[in-house]
């Protein structure tokens, strides 16, 4: 098992900064960072997602999508908002046989490697969004 460990400092400060924006502002600003964090992420995965052009029907690269949450009134949850990226609901069988294999398919990984290779970018882009909302709305 890989382990990732991340040092974040001065979430203190972060959280004062969208404290004093408002929930509507600070939903804003954490989903559109968010997004736009998560959409190389997104592209990554549909060059890298099955496609086979006998079908007609939709392909899952087609459904991979960034979607957000937001948890900020939601007690259940200890985050504000929630980013997700991936296929639809109505692909994720497909997209669990590619990514992990089955006892007659290969596995060949698209959304792990996708998140690993970009990660540093996302860190970079989300951060530097976040500080643009807050600067943007002072």
């Amino acid at each position: 098992m890989v382990r990732t460990t991340v040092k974040v400092s001065g979430l203190d400060g972060l959280e004062a900064e969208l404290m004093n924006l408002g929930e509507k502002l600070t939903s804003r600003i954490l989903r559109d960072a968010g997004r736009e964090a998560m959409t190389v992420v997104a592209e990554d995965m549909k060059q890298h997602a099955g496609y086979d052009s006998s079908h007609d029907d939709d392909h899952m690269r087609d459904s991979i999508k960034v979607r957000t949450t937001d948890r900020m009134k939601d007690k259940k949850y200890i985050t504000l908002m929630t980013v997700r990226v991936g296929p639809s609901k109505e692909h994720h069988m497909k997209a669990q046989a590619q990514e992990f294999g089955t006892s007659k398919q290969i596995s060949r990984p698209f959304i792990r490697p996708a998140l690993d290779y970009h990660r540093k970018d996302i860190l970079n882009t989300l951060a530097a969004a976040i500080r643009a909302g807050i600067n943007e709305n002072r």
